[in-house]
């Protein structure tokens, strides 16, 4: 029964904060989004010049060996030999799968986002589900997470933006560094 007995529903206030909580969930899938997409990126770019560099070391390792150039043939083997050593560590192309996989869930959950009603309800759900997908993640690359963050801020028109150095977004595929330095940017600015 409603309020006035007939059979109406009252209208529910939304609690306090709840807006904020989606707005933030609905960045937080946006920015996980991104993280995805440029890792893999990365591993699949990684994955492609790996292919040519053995393409081209095998057709000049044939050209250096017929040549008699015996000990560049040596030095370049060696080279590539480590090369593939570290491919195969890395395993850029199962990593680029996992990454584009991840990728694609976070746009599931992005449209499920967009098409679910304002509740308490549906915040919890979608957070789980957010949740369900961080659980396959791999440990975080937190320069690179970082370049996500501001890219979504970006597209959003925020106008604070984490301070990476250019070395920071370069090298931050592969080492993080430098947070001392973004510890006390983001202590400056509480």
């Amino acid at each position: 029964m409603g309020i006035d007995g007939l059979g109406s529903s009252a209208t529910v206030e939304a609690r306090p904060g709840l807006s904020d909580d989606f707005h933030d969930l609905g960045f937080s899938i946006a920015k996980s989004r991104r993280y995805h997409e440029k890792l893999a990126h990365f591993y699949g770019y990684w994955r492609d010049w790996t292919r040519i560099a053995t393409i081209l070391s095998g057709s000049g390792l044939f050209v250096l060996i017929f040549a008699g150039a015996d000990k560049l043939a040596g030095v370049v083997s060696a080279v590539f030999a480590l090369w593939a050593m570290t491919d195969f560590l890395v395993d850029p192309d199962k990593k680029a799968r996992l990454h584009d996989e991840l990728r694609q869930d976070f746009i599931r959950l992005a449209i499920k986002f967009e098409e679910t009603p304002r509740t308490d309800e549906a915040i919890r759900e979608l957070t789980a589900d957010r949740l369900k997908i961080e659980a396959r993640e791999p440990p975080c690359k937190r320069l690179v997470d970082l370049q996500a963050r501001n890219d979504e801020c970006r597209a959003r028109g925020y106008p604070k933006l984490v301070p990476l150095n250019r070395w920071q977004n370069s090298l931050g595929y592969l080492f993080t560094f430098g947070m001392g330095r973004l510890e006390r940017w983001k202590a400056s600015q509480a």
